[in-house]
């Protein structure tokens, strides 16, 4: 008996495992953990998706995001350029506007400071390699880019161009504008995708964009997001390389542009370019939400002129021109701050022959506002040498029109001496002719008569020399006694004396006037000052 014992206990626990096994399979005791032991079957993740009332809508916007980029990608080129072995100088290097902007293919940020070797000549000698983007604008190979792309290529090789289906092709370097930063390249092909070209005119604050690109050496890159703003003037031009005439009228957009964007196209949601990227604003050079692009109706006549001329024919009146605000419009007896000023005439220059005269105010071009310097600057650098514009201005209270036939530039700098109109100095009075210097404590101003040798230093025949101004004072916020030193005139009135400027200053309590003044190289300025009551 005590044999068959083992063997009976045996039996008897086979059995009850079977059975134990059985109840658990059968589902008795559903317990979650006993079950995924027992090889259940896998968890559901996830739960369904949510019921939206604007599906279709959602549906049809993802859609148009995937249509332009799959257009736009392959109309968009990575473009490698060497340079020949610069001169490396520091001063360059704190001075170049795109040190942030053109990538170096080893992760440099552009300046020369480690991580890469900058293509402007910073950093070490030799021969050197950055990255940017191109625009396809024809089908048998015409790329548009920018200027800082491609400047310094090396003559033999320097710019190679890589396609989206993994083509290269040497490039040729076709016309370079440094006035808008735009150049023209080609390569030897046929058949490519070319990008529609939109209309910069009709573009508004708050339209979807896309930026495409090569950002930080990642191939046809996409990114989104708005136009943030127009007609955005920003100082990125060699302003001594371009003498003062560069284009600063740019598109400003937070669609993410990085390193690399360079040259590359900004798409509207129809597909078509409206812009040609060409700079960020950033303190470290990465994107810090805004980016610049270089509105493509101006690229499209520049691209024209390098094409066919290997150079731009543009047009220019002959006239140096600055923005007009609140003081100086109430001076010049404008009901609200619009307009440009002028505030030179070049001597025989366009604008010259067509009358137009210093401190006219430009309102218009051909019918579109120029409320902006850059703006006027923007509507003529689409045209040619000879090409008419019709300028609506405002000048003595006064409308007007005026047709200016454009010429191309030039490089004198002879600019038209400032005249007084006003000769007849009525209204001095004998104890005003006898004053010396005057202080004027209501807009923070001493100033003195001028001496022979001053006289002749500054090109003048008479006027009154700023000696000193108060700080935080009305005089101060207006520039005088920085870079403006003599006053020739107050409200078109001629200042001979001390004398005359305290006279005509407090005489105008409560307004805004006009001063002639000259800065210590003895050219000629407008500046408005609003006298306090």
């Amino acid at each position: 008996m005590l044999a068959k014992r083992p063997y009976l206990a045996t039996v008897l626990l086979l059995v009850f495992g079977l059975a134990f096994g059985a109840t658990m399979v059968s589902g008795f005791g559903n317990w979650h953990g006993i079950n995924l032991a027992f090889g259940a079957s896998d968890p559901q993740l996830g739960g369904p998706l949510p019921s939206l009332p604007n599906d279709a809508t959602i549906t049809a916007l993802n859609n148009s995001y995937m249509a332009v980029a799959k257009a736009a990608q392959p109309t968009v080129v990575s473009i490698t350029v060497k340079t020949e072995a610069p001169k490396p100088t520091a001063k360059n290097n704190d001075n170049n506007p795109f040190r942030h902007f053109f990538q170096m293919p080893d992760g440099g940020d552009g300046d020369g400071s480690g991580g890469g070797d900058s293509p402007f000549g910073f950093g070490n000698p030799g021969p050197e390699e950055g990255l940017g983007s191109g625009v396809i604008i024809t089908a048998d190979g015409y790329i548009l880019t920018n200027n800082h792309v491609v400047e310094n290529a090396a003559k033999k090789g320097g710019v190679m161009v890589k396609l989206t289906d993994k083509r290269q092709f040497e490039a040729k370097v076709i016309g370079t504008d440094p006035t808008t930063d735009l150049a023209v390249i080609k390569i030897d092909a046929s058949n490519l995708p070319v990008a529609a070209l939109g209309n910069s005119d009709d573009l508004k604050v708050g339209e979807i964009v896309m930026a495409v690109g090569n950002p930080l050496g990642l191939e046809s890159t996409v990114t989104n997001g708005i136009i943030s703003s127009l007609g955005r003037s920003i100082n990125i031009f060699d302003r001594k390389k371009t003498q003062n005439y560069g284009i600063s009228n740019f598109i400003q957009t937070d669609a993410a542009i990085n390193p690399g964007n360079s040259g590359g196209g900004l798409f509207n949601m129809r597909g078509a370019v409206i812009g040609i990227n060409a700079a960020i604003a950033s303190q470290s050079g990465g994107f810090s939400g805004y980016g610049f692009a270089i509105p493509i109706n101006l690229a499209k006549t520049v691209t024209m002129d390098l094409i066919k001329n290997g150079k731009v024919n543009r047009g220019y009146i002959g006239v140096e021109i600055r923005s007009v605000d609140q003081t100086e419009a109430e001076a010049l007896g404008l009901d609200r701050p619009r307009g440009v000023r002028v505030d030179n005439v070049v001597k025989g220059g366009a604008g010259e022959e067509a009358g137009i005269k210093k401190d006219d105010i430009i309102l218009s071009v051909d019918g579109h506002e120029t409320n902006e310097s850059n703006q006027l600057q923007g509507l003529i650098g689409m045209h040619h040498a000879g090409d008419q514009v019709s300028l609506k201005l405002w000048r003595d209270g006064k409308e007007s029109e005026k047709v200016v036939k454009l010429r191309p530039r030039t490089d004198q700098k002879d600019l038209s001496e400032a005249t007084d109109e006003s000769v007849s100095g009525e209204g001095n009075t004998r104890e005003s002719a006898k004053k010396e210097t005057a202080k004027l404590d209501n807009i923070g101003v001493s100033v003195r008569n001028m001496s022979t040798e001053e006289r002749e230093k500054y090109g003048v025949t008479s006027g009154i020399i700023i000696t000193k101004v108060e700080p935080l004072s009305e005089a101060y916020d207006r520039g005088l006694g920085g870079q403006y030193k003599v006053v020739t005139t107050v409200a078109r009135q001629p200042v001979k004396n001390a004398g005359d400027f305290e006279r005509l200053i407090n005489a105008n309590h409560g307004k805004a006037v006009g001063l002639t003044v000259y800065d210590e190289k003895g050219d000629s300025h407008f500046v408005a000052i609003k006298i306090p009551d």
